[in-house]
C-alpha cells in the first residue's frame, strides 16, 4: 500500500493538540494567530472518504519525511476510534494528484515581489549594446551588470553593491523610479517574480466533465483540427509524455542559471526540470496546461486535448524559484516571432499564446509593450486570472490591456471558489471545484492532464485553478483560428465575449465578464453558420446531479442546434416516489438560444427524507424534435456525527533547511463546529496541512484520506506570522486526489464468463456474452467507463463502458452485440442491442429496428 510522501503519523492524537478548543482571542505580545476554515471534499455517497484507489502527493522528499514522521511519533499517541472497513481499492486508470507545492503557484506577496537589484529598461533606440546601455544607467556604489534581453528595446540590469551590503526591494524601486528619467529611456520597471497561477475516444475522456461544460463535443463537430495552429505555452517547460506528441522546438527562457535549475541560463532545452516545491517536488505545470490544449487525441489512450493536433511551443520562464517579469516579457517577444538579442529567432511563431501565471501587481508598462507587439505580430494571448479569490485588477499580466483574462467555474458553472473575479476577467471557463463531486463519478471535480508520477513516468492528474481554466479558452481561440487564419486578437475576444452564457447573479455575484466560454457557439459564429438551417437539440452537462443534504444547483443546458422553428424550450419534471424533495425555483421551463446554454436551478429541501441515499430523476424535454434527456438526482442525507474531525498542522523550515514540527503547533478543526480553528503560534514563517483520517486506523496522509494545504492543492506557500499578528482566512479545501493507470486491471464492458475474468468487478452474465461491470457507490469507475444510477428505487450504481461514437445511432465504439446509448451529454454508454441480445427492454419500453429500447 502506498503511503503519501508526506508527516504519515502526523497528527496522531488530537486530545492534547494545543488549539484545540483555544479561546480565539487577541494574540499576546510573543506570540502571533491563525485561523480559518477546512471545507472537506464530500463525496456522492454518506461515507466521505470513500473513492477511488487514491493518493495524494507530497511537497516533501522521502527522506525528510521519513524524519518528520519519527519526530511526530515521539510527539502523539494513537487516538483509540472504533474500527471502520477501509475504503476498497479500485484498479483502474492511474490518477496521481497534482504536485501539492510549486514555485509556479508560489505565493505572491501581496505587493510587488520584487527581485532586488533588478530593473527592466526599455530604450526609444533598438540594438544598444551592452556597454552603451551600462554607460547610461550607472549608479555610484553599485556596479551595473547587463543581464539580457527581452527584445530589441528592453534590457535587465542588475545592481551589485560595491560595499557587500544587500540591495533593498525599496532601493530597487528608487532606482527604477531615478532611471525612467534618463534620455532616451521610454521606462523602468522593477523585475518581479511571477508565478503560475495546476466525443474523442480516449480513455481518459469519460472522466473529463470540463470538455462538455463548454460545449466542446458539439463544437469539434465543426472544427476537430488545428494542426496548422501554433499555441505557446508559456510556463514550467515540458516533460517527455506519449501524449504529448504534438511539440515543437521550444527555449528555456530563464536568464537567472540558479532559478533555471539545469546548470545555466537561457537555452534551447525548455524541458521541465521540477524542483520547484519549497522541499524539492514537481509540479509538471507546464505539462498539464499543455496536454489541455493539446493532448494527443482520439488515439484510444489517456486524455484529449481541446484543439486537436495543434502544435505545442514550449516556452520556459517558471522555475525552482517562480519567474520573473523580465523573462516572461522575453517569451512573449521570442515566442510570437520578435527578436530577443542573444536567442536564435523561433521558426514557428505562435498564433495563440497561454500564460498561466501571473502575479499581484498593477498593469505593466514591460509587459504591454510585448503584449502590443506581439498582437502587431497576428498574435492572441490568453491569461489567467489568478487564484486568491480577490478581485483581479491587481492581478497581471491578467490586468493588461488587449489579453484574454480567464475565471474559472465549476461543473455546476458557479464561479469556482479560488478564482479571482471582477472587470478585468473577460470570460470564464472550467477550471475545476476539487471539493466538490457533483457528477458522482467518485473523482474531486478537477480538470485531467498530462504529468509525471512520483517515479517520473507519464501519467494522468485532477488539477484546479485558473491555470486550467485558461488552457481551455487558448485551445478553444486554436480552434476558431484554425477556421480563420487571419482571426485576430480583437476579434476573437469579441467573439468569445459575444457568444459566451452569462452567468447568473447566484454563480458570480462579483462580476465574470462576458460568462462561461461556449466553444459551439463561437466556432458557429467563426464559420458563419446560419442557425436558421438547424433544429434546437438539446444536451446536457451530467447525467447524475449530487446533492448533500439541502441545498440550490445550477443545471447548465445547452442547444448545440440551431433555431430553426425557434429556439429551444425545455421543460423540466420530477419524478420517483420522492419527487416532491425536488423543486425549481426560478421555474421549469428553460429557454436556450442556437448554439447557446442556459442554467436550469434544481432545488433540494431534504428535510422530509429518512437518512441515507434518495433518487430523484429529473426529465429533461425540448421543445419540437429537439430531444429528451434525464438526469440523475442524488440526495445523501447523513447527521454531522457522521463526519470525522480534520487535523491541521503548521511546519517550518530551520536554518538548516530541515523540516520541524512541534506538538503546540497541531490543532484540531472539529466537524462539530464546521471545521473552523484557531490556533497561537510563535513568530515564524509556517506551511499549513491538514488531513482527516477516513479509515480510522490512527494513521494518516494515506491513500484515500482527505488531505490539503495552503493555499490549495496547486501551491504550498508560506504564512509568515509576526508577534501579535492576527492571520484570518486560511482556509483550504481536504481532498483525495486519484492516482489514474492508463491500462486498468479492470476493462468495464468487455466479455466474460465469470468474476474471475473481471479483476477488482463482477461478470454480469445476463448481458450476451458477458459483461465485466462494478459496483461504483464507494468505488470510482476505471478510465473508459462512467459511474450510472441503474436502479432508481435504491440508488444501486454501476460503471458501463463509455461510447462516443454513434451516441444514440448505432454501434459506435462498443463491442459487437452492444449499441451505444445516449446519456444526454454527447456521450454514452454501452449496453445490449435488444435485437439481437434476446433481452426485454422493460415495462413501458420498446425494441426499435435500430437495437435501443425506447
Amino acid at each position: 500500500m502506498r503511503r503519501l510522501l508526506l508527516m504519515g503519523l502526523l497528527l496522531l492524537s488530537a486530545t492534547s493538540c494545543s488549539g484545540d478548543d483555544e479561546d480565539p482571542g487577541e494574540p499576546s505580545s510573543r506570540t502571533g494567530r491563525i485561523q480559518g476554515t477546512l471545507t472537506p471534499f464530500r463525496s456522492s455517497e454518506r461515507s466521505a472518504g470513500d473513492g477511488a484507489s487514491q493518493t495524494v502527493r507530497s511537497p516533501f522528499r522521502a527522506g525528510e519525511l521519513e524524519k518528520l514522521k519519527e519526530t511526530l511519533r515521539e510527539m502523539h499517541a494513537v487516538r483509540s476510534r472504533e474500527p471502520r472497513v477501509a475504503p476498497k481499492a479500485v484498479p483502474g486508470l492511474r490518477i496521481i494528484p497534482s504536485q501539492p507545492g510549486a514555485a509556479p503557484l508560489e505565493r505572491a506577496s501581496r505587493e510587488a515581489p520584487t527581485i532586488p537589484g533588478d530593473v527592466i529598461l526599455r530604450f526609444e533606440e533598438a540594438g544598444l549594446t551592452p556597454e552603451r546601455v551600462l554607460a547610461a544607467v550607472r549608479r555610484p556604489g553599485f556596479r551595473a551588470v547587463h543581464k539580457g534581453y527581452a527584445s530589441e528595446y528592453v534590457h535587465l540590469v542588475g545592481y551589485e553593491p560595491l560595499d557587500g551590503k544587500a540591495v533593498t526591494a525599496a532601493k530597487t524601486q528608487e532606482w527604477a523610479a531615478q532611471l525612467a528619467q534618463v534620455p532616451g529611456v521610454t521606462y523602468a520597471v522593477r523585475n518581479e517574480r511571477m508565478r503560475a497561477t495546476a466525443a474523442p475516444n480516449d480513455r481518459g475522456y469519460s472522466l473529463q466533465w470540463h470538455y462538455p461544460t463548454l460545449n466542446l463535443p458539439a463544437a469539434w463537430d465543426l472544427v476537430p483540427d488545428a494542426t496548422d495552429v501554433v499555441v505557446a505555452v508559456i510556463d514550467s517547460g515540458i516533460v517527455p509524455h506519449p501524449d504529448l506528441t504534438n511539440v515543437l522546438p521550444g527555449y528555456d527562457m530563464i536568464s537567472d542559471p540558479q532559478n533555471a535549475g539545469d546548470g545555466d541560463g537561457r537555452d534551447s532545452n525548455p524541458r521541465d526540470e521540477g524542483g520547484d516545491t519549497p522541499s524539492g517536488g514537481s509540479s509538471w505545470h507546464g505539462s498539464h496546461v499543455a496536454g489541455t490544449i493539446s493532448a494527443d487525441t482520439n488515439n484510444q489512450v489517456g486524455v484529449a486535448g481541446v484543439a486537436w493536433n495543434a502544435r505545442l511551443l514550449p516556452v520556459r520562464v517558471l522555475g525552482k524559484k517562480g519567474g520573473s517579469s523580465f523573462d516572461i516579457a522575453a517569451a512573449i517577444t521570442w515566442a510570437t516571432g520578435g527578436f530577443v538579442p542573444g536567442v536564435p529567432p523561433n521558426p514557428n511563431p505562435a498564433k495563440v499564446v497561454n500564460m498561466s501565471l501571473g502575479g499581484s501587481a498593477p498593469p505593466q508598462a514591460l509587459y504591454q509593450d510585448a503584449i502590443d507587439a506581439a498582437l502587431g505580430r497576428g498574435a492572441i494571448i490568453v491569461v489567467a486570472a489568478g487564484n486568491e479569490d480577490v478581485d483581479a485588477r491587481n492581478s497581471t499580466p491578467c490586468n493588461q490591456q488587449n489579453v484574454i483574462c480567464v475565471g474559472s467555474t465549476s461543473l455546476a458553472g458557479q464561479r469556482s471558489s479560488f478564482s479571482n473575479f471582477g472587470v478585468d476577467v473577460d470570460v470564464v471557463a472550467s477550471g475545476g471545484e476539487m471539493r466538490e463531486d457533483l457528477n458522482g463519478d467518485g473523482y474531486p471535480d478537477g480538470v485531467l492532464s498530462t504529468v509525471l508520477d512520483e517515479n517520473g513516468q507519464p501519467a494522468y492528474a485532477f488539477s484546479q485553478g485558473t491555470s486550467m481554466a485558461a488552457p481551455h479558452v487558448a485551445g478553444v481561440v486554436a480552434l476558431m483560428a484554425a477556421s480563420r487564419p487571419d482571426l485576430t486578437a480583437a476579434v476573437a475576444e469579441r467573439i468569445l465575449k459575444e457568444t459566451a452564457t452569462p452567468l447568473t447573479n447566484a454563480q458570480c455575484p462579483e462580476g465574470c465578464g462576458a460568462g462561461l466560454v461556449n466553444a459551439r457557439a463561437a466556432l458557429a459564429r467563426v464559420a458563419n453558420v446560419d442557425p436558421g438551417t438547424l433544429d434546437p437539440q438539446l444536451n446536457v452537462t451530467t447525467s447524475t446531479l449530487f446533492f448533500r443534504g439541502s441545498g440550490t444547483q445550477q443545471l447548465i443546458l445547452s442547444n448545440v442546434g440551431g433555431n430553426r422553428g425557434g429556439d429551444l424550450t425545455v421543460s423540466a419534471s420530477v419524478s420517483g416516489p420522492n419527487a416532491s424533495a425536488v423543486s425549481f425555483p426560478q421555474g421549469n421551463t428553460v429557454r436556450v438560444p442556437a448554439f447557446g446554454s442556459a442554467p436550469l436551478s434544481v432545488a433540494v429541501d431534504a428535510s422530509g427524507l429518512a437518512g441515507g441515499d434518495t433518487v430523484v430523476t429529473l426529465n429533461l424535454v425540448g421543445s419540437g424534435t429537439a430531444g429528451s434527456a434525464t438526469v440523475a438526482v442524488k440526495i445523501g442525507v447523513a447527521g454531522a456525527a457522521n463526519d470525522l474531525d480534520a487535523l491541521i498542522a503548521f511546519v517550518w523550515q530551520d536554518a538548516q533547511g530541515e523540516w520541524q514540527a512541534a506538538k503546540e503547533a497541531i490543532a484540531v478543526a472539529r466537524a462539530s463546529a464546521d471545521y473552523a480553528y484557531s490556533i497561537s503560534l510563535a513568530p515564524r514563517t509556517y506551511y499549513a496541512l491538514a488531513t482527516i483520517d477516513d479509515d480510522l486506523d490512527g494513521n494518516f496522509f494515506e491513500d484515500g484520506e482527505r488531505t490539503g494545504y495552503w493555499r490549495n492543492v496547486d501551491s504550498f506557500e508560506p504564512l509568515e506570522l509576526e508577534a501579535g499578528d492576527r492571520i484570518e482566512n486560511v482556509s483550504f479545501d481536504l481532498i483525495p486526489l486519484a492516482p489514474i493507470d492508463d491500462d486498468p486491471a479492470l476493462v468495464v464492458g468487455s466479455a466474460c464468463g465469470s468474476s474471475v475474468d473481471c479483476p477488482g468487478g463482477v461478470c454480469v452474465t445476463d448481458y450476451p456474452g458477458g459483461y465485466c461491470s462494478m459496483d461504483c457507490t464507494s468505488s470510482a469507475c476505471p478510465a473508459g467507463s462512467r459511474c450510472y444510477i441503474v436502479d432508481s428505487s435504491s440508488g444501486l450504481k454501476a460503471c458501463l463502458a463509455t461510447c462516443t461514437r454513434q451516441v444514440g445511432t448505432g454501434q459506435g465504439d462498443c463491442r459487437p452485440g452492444y449499441v451505444c446509448y445516449s446519456d444526454g451529454t454527447g456521450s454514452g454508454a454501452c449496453q445490449p442491442n435488444c435485437r439481437t441480445s434476446g433481452l426485454t427492454c422493460g415495462l413501458g419500453r420498446t425494441c426499435m429496428a435500430s437495437g435501443f429500447c425506447l
